[in-house]
């Protein structure tokens, strides 16, 4: 245990050559990706093909990689500029997990793991995204002078058995709590339209029976056909358990759990869910005033009804991922550790 705590302590000075590191490896890999390889590509459909084709993925290839040589370049130094590219690494890095909370959903909705590379990818920049987040807190604070660990006013060196005290402050500011609850309110009519579908009702020209029948011809884990016949779908379930979370985020209840076990996946689920759901809410706008052309394959949807299918769920992820960053953010600062 004492040698844990001690690892835990010097975390300031390891977080930084990991982060190097990691980039090295990563970067390897986007680089992979830039010369025209698919393994493990994350953001791709089941077949491994990328929306756009190859421009789209070696764009997001090319991305990818220069977050790796700026966290490469910048890990070790803690000067303005390093900061700054520490924070372009960061979000390449976040990019990388595009749909990892939709791919963990589609684990437990299947019972399989439909990509397993791109989910060691995924995971991979998730490891990244939060060492790199790390080395900038890290850095940063150096530059001020301030603790490494904490961010006090009190050199690191002045104090370096000091325990580490989790403040306990009260709920989040009133502010905070209403735009997060409005910001839930875009699951909505996604949440509705499955809701009324399981009960038998019909939307967006689509029947109940049309809706079961497809979900019939799908791969569902027992789990998944289970709530089904109960009229639940489990993603609509699924997005009542970021609802518990932003609220336990939000107030005093939450204080009294561990923190990683709430900031992981609030942090994982705030920012691969509004990756996910811009795109999906642009493209199901540019479609309804027909910018965009429709999809040829609309399956049991018409082509209308498909759209406005496409425009409330990416309405729904990209919602409730910011609900779920914004009270992620609000905790991390009511619960930030400081040395004693």
């Amino acid at each position: 245990m004492n040698s844990l705590v001690g690892t835990a302590r010097r975390w300031p000075d390891w977080a930084p050559r990991a982060a190097q590191l990691w980039s090295v490896l990563y970067g390897a890999l986007a680089l992979h990706w830039l010369l025209g390889g698919r393994a493990g590509f994350p953001i791709a459909n089941v077949q491994g093909d990328p929306p756009g084709g190859s421009i789209t993925a070696a764009v997001v290839a090319a991305v990818l990689l220069l977050g790796c040589v700026a966290g490469i370049l910048s890990a070790q130094s803690s000067s303005p500029g390093a900061t700054a590219a520490q924070v372009i690494a960061t979000g390449t890095a976040a990019v990388g997990t595009f749909g990892l909370a939709l791919s963990g959903v589609g684990i437990i909705a299947s019972g399989k793991v439909e990509r397993p590379l791109a989910l060691v990818a995924q995971l991979a920049a998730l490891i990244g995204a939060l060492l790199l987040f790390a080395t900038t807190r890290v850095q940063s604070r150096r530059r001020r002078s301030r603790c490494p660990r904490c961010g006090g006013c009190h050199p690191l060196a002045l104090r370096p058995a000091a325990p580490l005290v989790r403040a306990r402050s009260g709920r989040a500011p009133t502010r905070t709590l209403r735009t997060a609850y409005l910001l839930l309110l875009g699951l909505l009519p996604w949440a509705t339209v499955k809701v009324v579908w399981g009960f038998g009702g019909d939307a967006l020209g689509v029947t109940s029976s049309e809706w079961r029948t497809s979900m019939d011809d799908s791969d569902l884990s027992a789990l998944s056909r289970l709530l089904e016949r109960l009229g639940l779908d489990i993603t609509v379930m699924a997005a009542l358990v970021g609802v518990l979370l932003v609220h336990t985020l939000l107030h005093r209840w939450g204080l009294h759990l561990p923190r990683w076990l709430l900031l992981l996946p609030a942090w994982v689920g705030g920012v691969s869910l509004t990756l996910y759901g811009v795109p999906l809410t642009v493209w199901g706008s540019l479609t309804l005033v027909g910018v965009t052309p429709p999809s040829a394959t609309p399956g049991p949807f018409t082509q209308t009804g498909l759209a406005w299918m496409i425009l409330f769920g990416g309405l729904a992820f990209t919602t409730l991922g910011t609900s779920l960053t914004l009270a992620a953010r609000s905790y991390h600062r009511r619960t930030q550790p400081t040395c004693v």
